[in-house]
């Protein structure tokens, strides 16, 4: 009778342990997708991220071009990246020529951009700033909410002639982020977090400021905008770790 019932104890407790193992389970796979789903799926959108949707058509040896009309071959080295379908930035600067200015490059260009070698992009916007002339790419992002955001991208300055080069990163108009690049900066990964408090559209933008007096510029590629501050595969990695665990522990 007494080992009946010690028995018939043993297998309450260990059904107990499973009904509970089951329901922690249930409860942070919810969480797990509350968390993974948004983040896997309601991130804004940057169009053409790496900046390689439009070849750049002054092939080797230039394989640059500035924003403009100028075309290439004529002293100019110029072609309408703005208004090509899919291109998605817009290339700006402060004065109407188009040379000294923003525009895109290939690797291994006359330009001398640091080496693509291993990065996640073929081509990079870059943002040439000389005697005062500032120049700029911005974006108008769609499929913010309001929260926490989480901004990447690569940056890097000329490998040849430069003197270095400053690269401001703002979200509508407001400074978010600043960097310093010497002379000679090898394409690096920056990362920085801002907030909104509106859905919806909002602009982002990378400004070259430069020195007054000097020839200097600076290479962007690479852009990814997620929401929060974990990187959302860091989060599903953390959620999956914790289910298998439990799923463990149900098991015994």
């Amino acid at each position: 009778m007494l080992v009946a019932i010690s028995q018939q104890l043993r297998f309450d407790s260990v059904l107990g342990r499973r009904i509970m193992s089951a329901r922690l389970i249930r409860y942070l796979l919810i969480w797990t997708l509350m968390m993974a789903v948004p983040a896997a799926f309601a991130d804004p959108i940057i169009v053409n991220a790496n900046f390689g949707a439009v070849p750049v058509n002054c092939g080797p040896p230039l394989g640059f071009a500035y924003q403009g009309t100028g075309g290439c071959g004529d002293g100019y080295w110029a072609q309408d990246f703005n208004s090509a379908p899919g291109f998605g930035w817009t290339l700006s600067t402060t004065h109407d020529q188009e040379w000294y200015g923003p525009g895109v490059t290939q690797p291994n260009s006359y330009f001398d951009p640091p080496p693509f070698d291993g990065l996640p992009f073929t081509q990079a916007a870059f943002l040439q700033t000389y005697t005062g002339i500032n120049s700029s790419v911005s974006q108008d992002v769609d499929g913010f909410a309001p929260g926490d955001y989480s901004l990447s991208f690569y940056l890097g300055s000329r490998y040849g002639y430069d003197n270095g080069q400053t690269v401001e990163a703002l979200i509508d108009g407001t400074v978010v982020g600043s960097w310093y690049l010497n002379p000679a900066t090898p394409f690096t990964q920056r990362f920085l977090t801002f907030s909104v408090t509106t859905g919806g559209v909002h602009n982002l933008e990378f400004l070259a400021l430069g020195d007054p007096s000097g020839d200097n510029t600076a290479f962007l590629s690479g852009v990814n905008i997620w929401a929060g501050t974990p990187e959302p595969s860091s989060l599903i990695l953390l959620a999956t770790g914790i289910l298998g665990g439990l799923a463990k522990f149900y098991r015994r």
